[in-house]
């Protein structure tokens, strides 16, 4: 990510959401992430992690910072389309929020973090339910 690219998705977060302190990690390697807070309807706090790796050109892979469970007890640790999940890396459960093919450069860390948010509050009704996330997500490709 160049400078100028950072620079600019600072603003928009600082903008977006003035009250969420956002922490950008390792900038100089070849493995920067960020680090946001995410409270959710119900007033629990989770962190996320979006490796920027690649990004803005490539579709970053974004985690809850804590392996996850479903309602049932299983981790979510693997590729589940019906909990819109992906395969975990760094010990996290991986979110599904883009598609490949619906990714652009244009696409902002914030619009990122909002499907994040949007995720854990599914994630929160499926905790209650027991309906998978597909009953309140669709997904894109």
């Amino acid at each position: 990510m160049t400078p100028e690219r950072l620079n600019l998705e600072k603003q928009v977060l600082q903008k977006e959401m003035p009250m969420v302190q956002c922490v950008f990690k390792d900038m100089s390697t070849s493995e920067p992430y960020v680090l946001m807070p995410v409270k959710t309807n119900i007033g629990k706090v989770y962190t996320i992690r979006i490796d920027l790796k690649g990004f803005p050109n490539q579709l970053p892979h974004a985690f809850v910072t804590k392996m996850l469970q479903t309602k049932s007890g299983r981790s979510m640790n693997d590729a589940s389309a019906a909990m819109h999940t992906l395969p975990t890396e760094h010990g996290y459960t991986r979110i599904c929020h883009y598609g490949s093919s619906s990714w652009t450069p244009m696409v902002s860390l914030f619009k990122v973090y909002i499907k994040c948010a949007l995720w854990l509050n599914m994630y929160e009704l499926h905790l209650k339910t027991g309906k998978d996330m597909d009953y309140y997500l669709s997904h894109q490709s």
